[in-house]
């Protein structure tokens, strides 16, 4: 096979985690992401591989004229063999954190300034002032660390493709 299918591959492939990745992002920024949901996203973004009227279906066709027994592994990698395995996922930061948190600061202030000797006034605001500063705080920690998690996921799941594209630029080799 020429370089150049070989070229023209590996920029259909690029396009194609591309399309993955973004349909990964948009599923999981709507809800919890799972294999068996990656899985599906897989599937739909694939599909582009068998249409004659997508343009990967169309290199693929190209490719079956000129080159029948490679194009016929190369199919079966894309539409047979590629799928997700199992990726070990983070659970999501627990919401009740989001008051646990605070309410112990709340404790801890109010504990202290009754320790000191503060007035009621004092006490309360030792109390009430801690809770208002950590609740948003632990909710943009607990917000950026299931973010983390989701993107590290997606990577994972995206990683797993890369098999995939060194079989066909083997077998195109």
């Amino acid at each position: 096979m020429e370089n150049t299918d070989k070229e023209k591959f590996e920029s259909l492939w690029r396009d194609f985690v591309a399309l993955v990745k973004g349909k990964l992002i948009t599923t999981a920024n709507k809800q919890m992401l799972s294999t068996p949901l990656a899985n599906l996203i897989l599937n739909d973004a694939k599909a582009s591989w068998g249409s004659e009227y997508d343009i990967n279906g169309k290199w693929l066709s190209k490719l079956t004229e000129v080159e029948p027994d490679k194009a016929a592994l190369i199919r079966a990698v894309l539409l047979d063999d590629m799928t997700f395995t199992n990726v070990e996922t983070n659970k999501p930061f627990p919401s009740y954190y989001n008051y646990i948190v605070p309410t112990a600061g709340a404790i801890a202030g109010l504990v202290v300034s009754a320790c000191v000797g503060a007035t009621k006034l004092i006490q309360g605001v030792s109390a009430i002032v801690p809770a208002v500063l950590l609740y948003p705080a632990v909710k943009a920690y607990g917000k950026q660390r299931d973010d983390m998690n989701r993107d590290k996921d997606i990577e994972a799941y995206i990683h797993q493709l890369e098999k995939y594209k060194n079989s066909i630029v083997s077998i195109l080799s």
